[in-house]
């Protein structure tokens, strides 16, 4: 289940500000589902959060409404660029309680203080070499009965569409595929399970959210087609399609207009939520 190291350690989608804005198009429609789960896992005021693979700092602002002025978010990432980004913008936007985001790799973070209360990620734990190996560390950063709480998604499997061979569908099986190319496991939402139990972590509570599109005006288009734009130079690299072939500043239309006219249903990468308490 563990990704290629090389490949993990090279993040697929790379750090251009393209991809800065495309994150934070995929928060703002992903991060209901976050919250959801957050809130299942027993997030709550007060507490000290570590958010691993805080990005451009969009979890680490989420989880900061949650906690409030008496709580304390602490944001990791190995990307210094991001967290340049990401200090900027929590700086710029204001937030509940205090953030501290720090530039560290998960495995030589530590806890300096005392132990978190919790630990979250979104689309985190498919890009470590060894997820177990993670969740171990990160477990060993929380206090007796503390929160771990991973939001992670499956889109390596061909997704549920009515009429079948849509270019929604197509389009979504590219990014699979390249994710695959590059060993990294695109299916990983449905790896949590093992991946606590191996981490010798109790059995996880599960929770899943199906995206669903057919109609106009629906956001899976624009964050199919900005995830595309993104993993271009990666999907030319490795042969799997041409810039012209895909034609990107047109796909996003393209893929509606075909959705709407054929009367499309059509699911999209099946969001996971996953949690459990460290044991006393």
């Amino acid at each position: 289940m563990a990704a290629n190291s090389a490949a993990a350690r090279d993040y697929i989608l790379g750090n251009s500000t393209q991809e800065q804005e495309r994150l934070k198009l995929q928060a703002s429609i992903v991060g209901r589902w976050t919250e959801g789960f957050f809130h299942a896992a027993g997030l709550d005021r007060g507490m000290n959060v570590l958010d691993v693979g805080c990005g451009m700092g969009d979890v680490s602002l989420l989880v900061a409404e949650i906690v409030g002025p008496s709580g304390k978010v602490t944001g990791i990432d190995r990307d210094p660029v991001v967290i340049h980004k990401a200090r900027e913008r929590c700086a710029l936007q204001g937030h509940s309680a205090p953030i501290d985001l720090v530039h560290t790799d998960l495995l030589e973070f530590r806890s300096q203080d005392r132990p978190f209360d919790a630990v979250v990620g979104r689309y985190v734990l498919l890009y470590q070499p060894d997820p177990v190996r993670a969740m171990k560390h990160l477990a060993e950063q929380i206090r007796s009965g503390g929160i771990l709480c991973f939001h992670e998604m499956d889109f390596g499997n061909p997704i549920r569409c009515l009429p079948e061979n849509t270019l929604f569908s197509r389009s979504y099986a590219l990014i699979g595929e390249a994710f695959h190319r590059m060993g990294l496991p695109a299916d990983f939402g449905l790896h949590l399970t093992r991946t606590f139990l191996n981490a010798e972590l109790p059995w996880p509570q599960i929770k899943a959210e199906i995206p669903i599109c057919g109609e106009a005006g629906s956001y899976l288009y624009g964050w199919i087609a900005e995830t595309l734009r993104t993993l271009l130079p990666r999907l030319e690299q490795l042969g799997i399609v041409t810039a012209e072939e895909l034609d990107i500043d047109t796909l996003a239309g393209r893929i509606e207009d075909e959705a709407v006219q054929l009367q499309s249903l059509m699911l999209g990468p099946i969001q996971f939520g996953a949690w459990a308490r460290k044991a006393h």
